[in-house]
């Protein structure tokens, strides 16, 4: 009986491996796909068959989409104002990076008065650099 219930663990525990890894099997080539690379790539080799081609030059179901790219373009050459909604955001939108520049300048010229960077360089320092600048050289 012993024998039966572990013969029986066993084969229970190779079906779940064996299940598990052939679903992981599946799940990776779906997710790298080869769905689209089965698609047929062949030319059409008769003019008839060109003409249902939609990306082909003759086909008549062709959108040209370069021409109406273009049409677009001529058509709003003019800049035109922004509504006064859209200005409004834009208003809001930039209110904070405007105080956020302002306080950053303020801080700014805090450390510049803190760390007295509008005194001149003392003398024994420049005497110092020039020293080290000759050894150096």
């Amino acid at each position: 009986m012993n024998r039966l219930i572990s013969w029986l663990q066993s084969v229970l525990v190779r079906v779940l491996l064996t299940l598990s890894l052939v679903g992981i099997a599946f799940l990776l080539s779906a997710t790298f796909g080869y769905g689209n690379s089965f698609q047929a790539q062949a030319e059409p080799l008769t003019p008839e068959a060109t003409q249902y081609q939609v990306n082909s030059k003759d086909s008549p179901f062709r959108d040209d989409d370069q021409e109406k790219v273009n049409q677009l373009f001529e058509d709003n050459k003019q800049p035109q104002t922004a509504p006064e909604t859209t200005q409004k955001i834009g208003d809001n939108l930039t209110k904070p990076a405007k105080g956020i520049k302002q306080n950053i300048e303020s801080i700014g010229d805090t450390v510049r008065e803190k760390l007295n960077l509008d005194q001149p360089i003392y003398p024994g320092t420049k005497e110092f650099l020039n020293d080290v600048q000759d050894i150096a050289e």
